[in-house]
């Protein structure tokens, strides 16, 4: 298993911050490597206007080429916790969402946790790597968009 977690304090409010990641519209906006995402429930309407605790999304990446994986709301705290657990693929990585009030505004962090199978351990340290790198790369783009 691999576990990486970047943050960032972001000049905005936990409620603003929050509106902004539990909508699943901007989720592609700051997660660059998802290209698409459509709710399982309706896939010709696109997402709804917030995660639901429960929901499954289909999600095109851009991560070693183009992938569909299948997604699950499975921890929902408004304003302080999101976590959502891919229910497909080779990997099936774990992300958490998490809001703090800090110093007038929000510290957001991402925590993923990466279990790794078959012939992806004996990639571990050059995975680990990478996923540090686009993590903080991931919460840094959120942090932009939200201070514009």
């Amino acid at each position: 298993m691999i576990t990486v977690e970047s943050s960032a304090g972001i000049s905005r409010s936990v409620e603003d911050v929050w509106a902004f990641v539990s909508d699943p519209t901007n989720e592609p906006k700051w997660h660059t490597d998802i290209l698409d995402i459509r709710s399982e429930a309706d896939p010709s309407t696109g997402p709804g206007d917030s995660w639901v605790l429960g929901t499954k999304w289909h999600v095109t990446v851009q991560f070693m080429g183009r992938r569909n994986y299948l997604v699950q709301i499975t921890g929902l705290e408004p304003n302080r916790r999101l976590e959502i657990t891919t229910r497909t693929g080779p990997m099936r990585p774990i992300a958490t969402y998490l809001l703090e009030p800090a110093d007038g505004g929000t510290r957001f962090t991402r925590h993923l946790d990466l279990p790794l199978r078959g012939p992806f351990r004996i990639m571990t340290a050059l995975i680990r790597k990478n996923a540090q790198k686009r993590n903080a790369e991931f919460v840094q783009n959120l942090k932009h968009l939200l201070e514009q």
